[in-house]
């Protein structure tokens, strides 16, 4: 049975100004436990570790989800492709959660077709695509959207008529989910604060405490002043991702645990890609490349090569576009896409681990995770997928359980299967729609539709689920946050004041890459209107003019380096 958020009474507003007042209060105060890394995983454990009851603090040195965890492709699917290795447990405990997150967050996890077409009896004959699927939703027990159907060639280019046809035998359609990954993240780590979590973005850990040869906590520095607190814990865990190896060697101990490989997606105009699925591009041998359609734009990914380059910017070059968009014109050819028509990418790096002998090509890496609990105490969890990070979670806080057990303390079980993520409740799908069912209930959802459009209402469903309405309440308080912020986007003011009150965004990056996605969706990457999201943001945070300008230099900075590409493409 699925229930109601649960949150710790009188809990302080999800802002900076409860994140800066919690910094100085750090010194006398004693945790029970440190997670590092605020992406979904670290997140997912903070909110676990708390909704048991204990003391727990979140730190990360740059923003919720800022590093793997808004760089996906912002899919939760079982991954059909594990069972060609014939790894069902990974693709059981995978479509388990996929069904497990949809109850809990309705909002943030929409179920998605998906058309995989075969070519040529490539890459496998059509009928063994189709049994694949049986088995898939078999491991599901049945708990899918909508059950597969298997289109022979004729029907198959009737319902998806700009598909190439040359050698077409058919395909399967099938259904998994798409999210906002960075939402996702926020939702959780939102869970954890309300539960009585401590969530610090924006404080990076500088060293480890030690006492008797046991890590004790840890030195943390406050990114905006610089100044260094000490937090003390009973038990550390480290989960951040791509940097793992780098959080161990903090202990001053070389480690190797990880193996990045890089993904990179591009966006489009679904003017330019008119999709009614998700379709998977069959590209070299188990290699697919996927267009999902997403509302006014679609995303497209994804590479997979191996990385040693720079990990707090990993960018899409020119060849990487390139390949994605050959991938596509293969498969769309009447589409004749060019740089010109993306209108914005991402690059990010997966946190796979580093195999036993030599594995060559980065897509055979498994996605299992890794979990280990060193001699000083540290515990690492690394490798994984979004799908299942909340299973994940749960295996390291058992193990945390288990250690403070040892000294006498209670901790109850994992309560995290059966709680809503916040704006879970007051939502639901019906006829493929997400519906409002709390106050108002369909009467609600036609005046925003009135109010905003019938995209704008929907995003708003989508994005905040049953707290859709404490939006709407800001524009009725002031009419001028009814409007979009870009003119082809969904996006109202309103949702910038909301942010930054309720969402705990404290730079414009924040705002304009990952509570909202207009620096990727954008066909400016936000440039116009970025000014005035800073100038009302500097408002709401007590900013300066030299803040001001700060915030906007740094964001201009790193839209820069994510549309760098176009210069080698300019310059062909």
């Amino acid at each position: 049975m699925v229930t109601h958020s649960l949150a710790a009474p009188s809990v302080p507003p999800f802002s900076r100004e409860t994140r800066d007042t919690r910094l100085t209060e750090l010194d006398g105060h004693d945790f029970d436990l440190l997670v590092v890394g605020a992406g979904i995983t670290g997140a997912g454990i903070a909110r676990d570790a708390a909704m048991r009851g204990l003391r727990v603090a979140l730190v990360d040195k740059g923003d919720l989800a800022s590093g793997t965890s808004s760089a996906s492709s912002k899919l939760v699917h079982g991954g059909l492709r594990y069972l060609e290795h014939r790894q069902f447990a990974l693709v059981f405990e995978s479509v388990s959660e996929r069904a497990r997150l949809a109850e809990l967050a309705p909002h943030l996890v929409r179920p998605l077709p998906f058309f995989f077409p075969v070519y040529r009896k490539r890459p496998r004959p059509l009928w063994q695509i189709a049994l694949g699927l049986k088995i898939y939703e078999a491991l599901a027990l049945y708990r899918v959207p909508r059950r597969h159907r298997t289109l022979r060639a004729a029907r198959a280019r009737e319902m998806f008529p700009a598909l190439a046809t040359d050698g077409l035998d058919g395909g399967v359609l099938y259904w998994d989910c798409a999210t906002d990954d960075a939402r996702l993240t926020l939702a959780t780590a939102r869970a954890a604060h309300d539960a009585g979590a401590w969530v610090l973005p924006y404080t990076e850990v500088v060293e480890f405490g030690l006492h008797r040869a046991r890590i004790d906590g840890a030195v943390v520095r406050d990114r905006f002043t610089g100044v260094q607190h000490r937090i003390s814990a009973r038990v550390v865990v480290n989960a951040t991702g791509p940097w793992a190896d780098r959080t161990l060697g903090l202990r001053r101990q070389r480690a190797r645990l990880l193996r990045p490989t890089k993904g990179v997606h591009i966006v489009l105009p679904a003017s330019r890609l008119p999709l009614a699925a998700t379709m998977a591009i069959p590209r070299e041998e188990e290699h697919f490349v996927f267009a999902i359609p997403s509302g006014e734009r679609v995303l497209v990914g994804t590479t997979d090569t191996d990385y040693d380059g720079d990990y707090d910017s990993v960018q899409a070059t020119a060849d990487e576009v390139r390949s994605l968009l050959e991938a596509l014109n293969g498969a769309f050819p009447d589409a004749k896409l060019g740089p010109e028509d993306v209108v914005g990418s991402w690059g990010g790096l997966r946190p796979l681990i580093s195999p036993t002998g030599d594995v060559a090509d980065p897509m055979a890496v498994s996605r299992e995770h890794h979990l280990a609990e060193d001699d000083d105490g540290l515990i690492t969890i690394a490798g994984g997928k979004l799908t299942t990070y909340r299973l994940m979670a749960a295996e390291v806080v058992e193990l945390v359980a288990k250690r403070l057990r040892k000294d006498g303390m209670h901790v109850g079980r994992c309560p995290t299967a059966s709680v809503l993520l916040p704006g879970g409740h007051g939502v639901r799908w019906e006829d493929g729609v997400l519906v409002t069912t709390g106050p108002g209930g369909p009467a609600a959802d036609r005046d925003a539709v009135e109010r905003f459009g019938a995209d704008t209402a929907t995003h708003l469903r989508l994005t905040y689920g049953g707290r859709w309405v404490d939006v709407a309440a800001r524009v009725r308080a002031d009419s001028a946050l009814g409007e979009r912020i870009v003119a082809d986007l969904p996006y109202l003011w309103a949702e910038v004041d909301h942010a930054v009150e309720q969402e705990l965004a404290i730079t414009l990056e924040d705002v304009m890459r990952r509570r909202t996605q207009i620096q990727i969706r954008a066909t400016d990457q936000g440039r116009a209107v970025a000014p005035e999201i800073a100038l009302r943001m500097g408002d709401l945070l007590g900013w300066s003019e030299a803040d001001r300008t700060a915030q906007l230099d740094h964001w201009l900075g790193c839209v820069q380096a994510q549309t760098s590409w176009r210069n080698d493409f300019d310059s062909d």
